[in-house]
Parts: C-alpha cells; structure tokens; sequence
C-alpha cells in the first residue's frame, strides 16, 4: 500500500513547550502507521523560552535557516504547520504556504493555542491584509477544543475546522493502584508545572504561598519549569515553602506529578490554548487550580477543578486556603481527574485522532 507522505513543520524539542512535545507526539505516532511516512522540519530557533511573544528580535532570524529545507514540500502530499499567533508567528511560514500552494500541496494548520483572531483584529493595513492572506491560504484547520474554532472562523469554513485535544504521555500511565500507592492526600501539596512566565500565574501563586506562610499557613509546593530572563523568581525560592525543581521529564516529570495533589495553573497567558500540563496533572490524580481562559473550560470543570479570577491575588489565597481546610475534597476530584484523563486523554487517543483527522484532510 502506498503512503501518504506528510510534512510536520514546527517546533521540535528542546526546550520542551506544549507545542513541541505535541509535534514529537504525532510526529513519532504517524511514523508507527502504516498509511503514513513521516518528514519533519524543526523550526525552533532557540532552546531557552522567550518571555515575549510576538516580538522581532535579531534570535528570530535563525528561523531563516528553516527555509533552506523548502524542498522538502515537493515531496509530500499534506503539509502540517503548527502556525504561530502573533504577526512574525504567522508570517514566518510565508515562503513555506506559498511553496505549497504553487506545487498544489494540501495545507494543514495545528493551532495550539486562543489568540489568532485577537491578533487579527488588532492589525492595520499591510499587516492585516498578509496575515489574512497566507492564513486563509490554508485547506484544514485544527484546534484544541470548541472554544477555540472561533480563531479560524474568519479564514475558513466550519466544516473543515476540526478539533483535537490534548493528551498525556504515555509514560505517565498508571493503574488506580499504582496511584494510591504512590500519591499521598493527607495533607494538601500545590505543584505548578509550566514554563516560569508571569503570565502563566507563577507570580501570583508564588506571592499567595508568601502571604499565606506570613498568616502561618505553611503550603508544600514544588515549582518545575524553564525560566526565563526577565522573571526573576530567586527572591521565592527556598523560602516559605517553596521548593523550584528545575525542567522535569520522564521518570522525574512523573514523581513530580505524583508528589502533588493540587496543580494550579492560574493562568492569563494570551497564547494560551489547552495546557497539556493540566491535563498531565489530571492523569495523575491531581485536583486543578486554574482560570476560566482560552480552551481550559472545554476541559475543567467544577467537577474536576477549582476557578480563581485571573491574576486575582485575593481569590487565590482564598481557594489555596479553603483546601488546607477541606482536603477530603481534593483526593475526590483528584480520583475523579485519574479516572477522566484515562477515558480522554492518552496519547494512543490522542494519535489515532490525528490520524483520523488528517486522512479526511487529504482525501
């Protein structure tokens, strides 16, 4: 049988993010199949995280070497972009949309996150123009969750958007005894696990644990994550609590997971699409701590999950407390969660989506 030939263009780990970890995802996943065979072009640039999006900086030129693999387009029948949210995210793929579009290749856009058409609806002229121009370029789009489709609305019919969650690793598998076994709910322990932007709410959590720790609440936390350069976190660290881990993966991404019972994400990140580490934390056993923003909705729910107000200090004392006072409440979402990201979650679902998805999008 002959195979489709796909063209993964995006970022690739390291440094680890949502977005490279779901392209070696899917990436190693379709190279399993036998319908597919698999070329990849990394276009990360850097191996540390920016701490702003969207803008030009003399690193975001490395990109143009990406460029000198524009052949590889010739020699695929679906090209799949990962396509960025900001001006440069989008434009950056020029020369790749317009190579495709000459040779009559299907276009595949992946978005990753909820602020595309915040983006489009902020720009002026020139700039708006081209960015509607090589985003409608595309055949199919793909978003994390209902919520999301909106940021394709203006470029493409509804009938070609599909949506495709997130998903765990399968590393990350447990049985309900191997959870119990391993997971301690006696007592309440926050884990934050995201790259160190102020906007993800690594400050606001940080500044509540300080406060509560001054009114003689003392909260276990651990903090993992890639740090970045114009937020720094010292002043927190090996203080009140607060223990900073470093970048987790594999084996120690897993204790870490196991270590917690609360992950809170308090997010207000205008990227932010559908986290993978909420649902990393679902799988293992842990209650969410987070916000009602971009996608997260489709997924948390008061079932599973605990809202605070977006960069609300206040509320999030007021929820961190709440718990160290009924912690019998987290191990019941935090089974719930285990029970939820099995069902929904896992790679293998995760995979066989994708390629159900992108089978549809080349026929």
């Amino acid at each position: 049988m002959k195979k489709n030939r796909i063209l993964i263009i995006g970022s690739f780990p390291p440094p680890i993010s949502g977005v490279s970890l779901a392209n070696k995802v899917i990436s190693d996943g379709l190279k399993m199949s036998k319908e597919w065979e698999v070329d990849i072009i990394n276009s990360e640039y850097s191996s540390n995280i920016p701490a702003v999006h969207g803008a030009i900086t003399i690193h975001k030129f490395y990109f143009l070497k990406t460029y000198l693999y524009l052949y590889k387009v010739l020699f695929s029948n679906i090209i799949y972009i990962t396509i960025g949210q900001s001006f440069f995210g989008v434009i950056k793929y020029a020369p790749f949309i317009i190579f495709s579009k000459l040779f009559k290749k299907k276009i595949v856009f992946h978005l990753h996150g909820g602020h595309l058409l915040n983006e489009y609806n902020q720009l002026y002229g020139l700039k708006r123009k081209a960015f509607y121009f090589f985003v409608s370029k595309m055949d199919y789009g793909i978003v994390l969750s209902k919520r999301l489709r909106d940021n394709f609305s203006e470029f493409i019919k509804s009938s070609k958007i599909f949506e495709l969650p997130n998903f765990y690793e399968s590393e990350l598998r447990l049985t309900e005894k191997e959870l119990l076994n391993s997971k301690d709910y006696s007592e309440i322990r926050i884990i934050f696990l995201s790259n160190l932007i102020e906007e993800k709410g690594i400050n606001v959590l940080l500044e509540a644990i300080k406060k509560l720790h001054e009114n003689g609440i003392k909260i276990k936390i651990k903090v993992a994550g890639n740090t970045v350069s114009n937020n720094d976190l010292s002043n927190y660290f090996g203080k009140y609590g607060i223990e900073y881990v470093g970048v987790v993966n594999g084996k120690a991404k897993k204790d870490f997971l196991l270590w917690g019972n609360v992950f809170c994400l308090p997010t207000f990140y205008r990227m932010e699409g559908q986290p993978i580490s909420i649902i990393e934390a679902m799988a293992t056993g842990n209650l969410i701590i987070t916000t009602k923003h971009a996608g997260i909705e489709d997924i948390c729910t008061s079932d599973n999950a605990f809202f605070c107000e977006k960069n609300d200090l206040k509320d999030l004392i007021s929820t961190i407390e709440y718990l160290s006072n009924n912690v019998a409440e987290i191990k019941i979402k935090g089974l719930y969660n285990y029970g939820y990201a099995k069902d929904l979650f896992s790679t293998e679902k995760f995979i066989d989506n994708a390629n159900k998805i992108l089978l549809q999008c080349i026929n």
